[in-house]
């Protein structure tokens, strides 16, 4: 295998006994955190949780574990290691620079993302080789789930057992798809039945586009829970009477018009409250999962704020600059004549959206975090601590939130180890968090806060993710960003 395209020199640490010592433990399934705890990781596992608080010590007086590496994490709080479950590496294209596989891997791992899965296009067998050298620590990335791209010229149920028994024998972990017009319920029937019986565990990933005949009803009776829908388009749709009420002139491939109409889709569904919950209560009902990738869209609430995230400057290849400003010709860059009136009415329509978001959550539904980076302005990894942020906004508690974003994405995954959090015997990987996240979701930025003292006057700067486990290999989250920075620098204009 050909590794020249690696020019990032990080690589992890394995050591035979790796201790963390002295942390918060969040074990990502929904209850509180407790500690401190010292933490064994042994051959690629956590082999040991000792309680060493200050009743535990006294009481049962534990042999606290020794290792080749001890981390101290006072102060810090251990999770899971994060799911994005929805990502983009660019590998045939210079979209994100000439490494821009790389460049994304690190980013992940510096925010303690240690399992991707990616919706590539195209790009399948060369993920899958990534995925190899993952699992093998040859290179520096997460896990990677690699979803397997939808043929477009699929249009029989025939036509999709083929194309689900192909894609099988690729190698692939799920299947990603875009529906065409001429996708039928039956063809996604035939496609669920397929993804079922061959045991792809990543199932289907369904982007439900906004001149399909498909709605998210369609989707969740025809796959049941082999299917995420991502984002947010078929949800409202489903809801409505007949069609929004788009403009005479209205045209779905002019992205202009595309998105700046979708900012009042969830307006006019709204109108229908009981019918958008009788939706969501058949999606949960059916074990369908939701991805709703808030962070993505968030330009269009306010386009000037997300150009000027302060980790750009350091963090984003000026490839992607140059990939995210309005182009007729590119995908996602329709910000030509962004009006007032279009960030108001998203801004509206995020607090309808959130509010059933907020809803599906509150009534059992299952909810995953997934950045759909590199798009608008979002670079990997900071995306997805974004996400986190946007679903404490919705109103969700941050330890459901934390749950959202590993167990959840894990049981999406058909991960049944990694499903079960952090416990003993469980894969070993692990997000170190320099702070409380559940108080505030900033400190999990690269880009770390500012801690004022008691005077108001002096600051200290902290925060980040310091270290991440995956797969027993140690990862300093530092080292990881200083190689982003010298890349950026590298191809800065």
């Amino acid at each position: 295998m050909d590794l020249s395209w690696i020019m990032f020199g990080y690589k992890g640490e394995t050591y035979g006994r790796l201790v963390v010592r002295d942390a918060m433990l969040l074990n990502g399934r929904g209850t509180p955190p407790y500690g401190p705890v010292d933490i064994l990781v042994e051959g690629g596992r956590v082999s040991e949780i000792v309680n060493v608080d200050a009743i535990s010590l006294n009481r049962y007086k534990p042999k606290r574990p020794e290792g080749e590496r001890v981390i101290d994490a006072r102060g810090m709080y251990v999770l899971p290691g994060l799911v994005d479950m929805h990502i983009h590496i660019n590998i045939d294209d210079e979209k994100c620079g000439p490494e821009g596989a790389q460049y994304a891997y690190n980013l992940c791992l510096a925010h303690g993302v240690t399992t991707i899965r990616t919706c590539g296009f195209g790009t399948d067998e060369k993920l899958l080789e990534h995925r190899r050298l993952s699992e093998e620590n040859r290179i520096t990335a997460p896990h990677l789930r690699v979803l397997g791209s939808w043929p477009a010229e699929v249009q029989t149920p025939e036509e999709a057992v083929e194309a689900v028994h192909k894609l099988k024998s690729l190698g692939v972990d799920g299947v990603k798809i875009i529906p065409r017009p001429h996708v039928t319920v039956e063809v996604l029937e035939a496609m669920a039945d397929e993804v079922r019986e061959a045991g792809l565990p990543a199932g289907i990933a369904i982007h439900i586009a906004q001149n399909s005949e498909l709605n998210a009803l369609d989707v969740s009776r025809a796959c049941e829970d082999m299917v995420s829908i991502e984002h947010t388009y078929g949800i409202p749709q489903a809801a409505l009477p007949g069609t929004q009420s788009f403009p005479p002139d209205y045209n779905y491939s002019d992205e202009v018009d595309r998105f700046r109409y979708d900012g009042y889709v969830w307006h006019e569904a709204d109108q229908y409250e009981d019918e958008v919950e009788a939706v969501l209560d058949e999606l949960i009902m059916n074990g369908t999962v939701w991805d709703p990738t808030m962070v993505v869209y968030e330009a269009h609430r306010d386009y000037e704020r997300a150009k000027n995230m302060p980790w750009h400057g350091r963090y984003t290849v000026s490839h992607l600059w140059k990939a995210f400003s309005p182009s007729p010709g590119s995908h996602a860059t329709h910000f030509f004549e962004w009006k007032t009136s279009d960030e108001v009415a998203w801004k509206e329509k995020y607090q309808i959206w959130m509010r059933y978001v907020r809803y599906f959550f509150e009534n059992g539904g299952t909810l995953t975090t997934g950045s759909d980076t590199s798009f608008i302005y979002q670079i990997p990894g900071f995306a997805i601590i974004r996400e986190l942020e946007l679903l404490q906004e919705a109103g969700i508690h941050p330890i459901d939130v934390v749950k959202i974003a590993t167990t959840n994405g894990y049981a999406a995954l058909g991960d049944e180890e990694r499903v079960l959090g952090i416990r003993k015997g469980a894969p070993a990987d692990l997000c170190i968090v320099d702070g409380n996240l559940l108080d505030n979701f900033k400190v999990m930025y690269g880009t770390g806060v500012d801690r004022y003292a008691n005077d108001g006057v002096t600051v200290t700067h902290g925060g980040g993710v310091r270290w991440t486990i995956k797969g027993g290999a140690l990862f300093d989250c530092g080292e990881l960003l200083r190689e982003v920075e010298e890349y950026v620098e590298r191809y800065r204009v």
